[in-house]
């Protein structure tokens, strides 16, 4: 939360920034109008000749008097060209204003004659234009009036008027809210119809805010997705507000056999542009990176904040590493929603767990489809019938599905739109070495920082290292095994080092090079050419592998085999875009902004050449 306080020679104000232990503020409700002072505008020092800086002013001052050092004030202490950041603070924003510890609503329309000093006496002159205030038509204004325990109300020209409880007779008859709302009584003991009707003659300017400034109201949080419309956007605050009824959070399901990581290291908006994805009807997802990157760590973090989001909603997790394992998968989501599954007919038992999915009735449901790298289906052992995967995830509007997958091309046939596809890279830096201290526990930045970049800041390779400096305890500390790493024999032995993750799939490998080398595998096995010139890429520099050399050596195979004028004189001669598409497919190579020019991470290199080694290649 961006806090807002006077500077310490009264010139101009100041934004600081807390994630915990917010000081006591006061924050300020009012409604907009032309000359707000921007984020951008106060942190610059200008907007002062402009109409809002007196509302910042009053603000700030009025808190002063109150002993609030700091105060909070929508129009700049948000910015708002950061989409993830107003998406937050619209979800924060009733428990912002919640807990304040002074809400003060400026009525921009009301004003008081300056010669009136006792302001009770002579309600007179001002009571009517309270009543008809613009405040109360808005939609915003509606949180902002009963998330607060204390609302005091001011005229444009700084006259308090009263407080929520003062003038709650007419605050009442204005907004048809009952006393009790207003009070404090739980929103919860009001229905859902109740609580809308609340907004039914406000208006907001975006007309998706109309549910949007309800999310508060019913304690939900979920993305915003402007141009969704008014309607829309109320059917899905609808649906997760029925959370709320208790019969719904009993039948809600959470198949997933992870726990939470409480070492997670949150990635930027990855779990954000999932979430806006997932939360569409018929929303679909793909993670997709390298073997290591944290795909499935990204995914179980995901499933949990559902489930304690929208609890509501089932959740189930689905291995697909090969269809003996999907199999068993759809085999216990029968279980689990109480349908008999057929050990003899597999089929059988996935196209009940389907129909079951497709019933509005049985609720929201959340699938993740974890580890599917190949075109797998589930075969018939009578009639030899099969079923790809893709036909077995269905299409409803109560269902979202999330895949992770090294293959881009798997997860494209399955989620249907390459822009539903998240590419999942290494770590930030900073990422990087949180993650390294969460595991390790306080350790000086520096040293954390040269480990990360020795393990190219990749999520797997991190927490093994962890994980073997934490069993050799004293013995080991980041400096001694950072001098292990130099050298080529040293990163590979460390690197083939494998070490129990709770959180991990109990069938996949641990180690960093193993795990990599399932990708070199497959890749071999589909496409042998692709795994060929990966081989002779992993000769160059990784960060400039040049396109031309590349393909001039793909030129030269085939005509070593008698087949390049074969193919140029039939159209077909692609194999060399074909075998790039694959290694950029499994993320192991990708285009540098200068397209003539290749590069793949140094560790993937490094598993390149051991795999080459064990191969009996070199």
């Amino acid at each position: 939360m961006r806090l807002l306080k006077s500077k310490s020679n009264n010139n101009g104000f100041e934004l600081t920034t807390f994630a915990d232990e917010i000081p006591p503020y006061a924050i300020l409700s009012h409604t907009w109008n032309d000359g707000e002072v921007t984020y951008d505008e106060l942190v610059a020092g200008t907007g002062k000749n402009k109409a809002g800086y007196a509302k910042i002013h009053f603000c700030v001052n009025k808190a002063a008097e109150d002993g609030l050092e700091y105060s909070w004030v929508d129009t700049c202490c948000i910015n708002k060209l950061t989409s993830d950041e107003v998406s937050t603070a619209i979800n924060s924003m009733f428990h912002w204003y919640q807990r304040a510890a002074k809400c003060y609503v400026y009525l921009s329309d009301v004003h008081v004659p300056e010669e009136v000093t006792n302001v009770q006496a002579f309600r007179i002159t001002w009571i009517e234009a309270f009543r008809r205030s613009r405040w109360f038509s808005r939609g915003w204004t509606l949180q902002e009036l009963i998330a607060p325990a204390q609302v005091e109300f001011f005229s444009k020209n700084g006259k308090r008027l009263g407080s929520k409880i003062s003038l709650e007779k007419e605050v009442c008859a204005v907004t048809a809210i009952p006393v009790a709302a207003l009070r404090g009584q739980s929103l919860d003991d009001f229905s859902f119809d109740e609580r809308i009707s609340w907004i039914a003659k406000r208006t907001t300017t975006v007309k998706e805010d109309k549910a949007y400034c309800l999310l508060g109201v019913f304690r939900v949080f979920m993305p915003l997705i402007y141009g969704e419309g008014e309607e829309h956007a109320l059917l899905r605050l609808k649906e997760i507000a029925n959370i709320r009824n208790p019969q719904s959070l009993q039948t809600a399901l959470f198949n997933v056999p992870f726990r939470r990581d409480s070492d997670f290291v949150d990635r930027g908006d990855i779990l954000a542009h999932v979430d806006k994805r997932c939360s569409r009807p018929a929303g679909r997802a793909a993670l997709v990176g390298v073997g290591g990157f944290g795909k499935s760590q990204l995914a179980i973090e995901y499933a949990h904040r559902v489930r304690q989001q929208r609890p509501d909603t089932s959740v189930f997790w689905v291995h697909a590493s090969n269809s003996a394992r999907l199999e068993q998968a759809f085999s216990d989501m029968a279980d689990r929603v109480g349908l008999c599954s057929h050990p003899s007919a597999a089929i059988d038992t996935v196209l009940a767990v389907c129909r079951w999915l497709s019933n509005e009735a049985n609720g929201r449901w959340l699938i993740i489809v974890d580890n599917v790298d190949d075109e797998i289906a589930i075969e018939s052992q009578e009639d030899g019938q099969s079923m790809p995967l893709a036909s077995l995830l269905p299409q409803s509007d109560h269902g979202a599905v999330l895949i992770t997958s090294r293959n881009a091309d798997v997860a494209r046939s399955l989620v249907g739109r390459q822009q539903d596809i998240i590419q999942i890279g290494a770590m930030s830096d900073r990422e990087a070495a949180k993650l390294l201290r969460n595991k390790l526990g306080d350790e000086p930045s520096d040293v954390a920082t040269q480990l990360v970049n020795a393990l190219d800041c990749i999520p797997l390779a991190i927490v093994q290292a962890a994980a073997y400096i934490n069993r050799l305890g004293q013995r080991m500390s980041i400096l001694k095994y950072l001098g292990q790493l130099k050298g080529v024999e040293g990163q590979v032995e460390l690197l083939w080092k494998a070490a129990p993750d709770m959180r991990r799939d109990g069938k996949a490998l641990n180690s960093v090079l193993a795990t990599w080398q399932i990708s070199f595998e497959h890749i071999r096995q589909q496409r042998p050419s692709a795994a060929d010139l990966l081989s002779f890429m992993s000769f160059f520099n990784p960060q400039s592998i040049p396109d031309f050399m590349i393909r001039h050596y793909t030129d030269n195979k085939n005509k070593e085999q008698g087949n390049l004028l074969e193919k140029q004189a039939n159209g077909e001669n692609d194999d060399f875009e074909e075998d790039v598409a694959v290694l950029r497919a499994f993320s192991l190579v990708d285009t540098k902004q200068r397209e003539d020019e290749f590069e793949m991470h140094r560790l993937v290199q490094l598993a390149t050449g051991v795999w080459l080694k064990a191969e009996g290649a070199k």
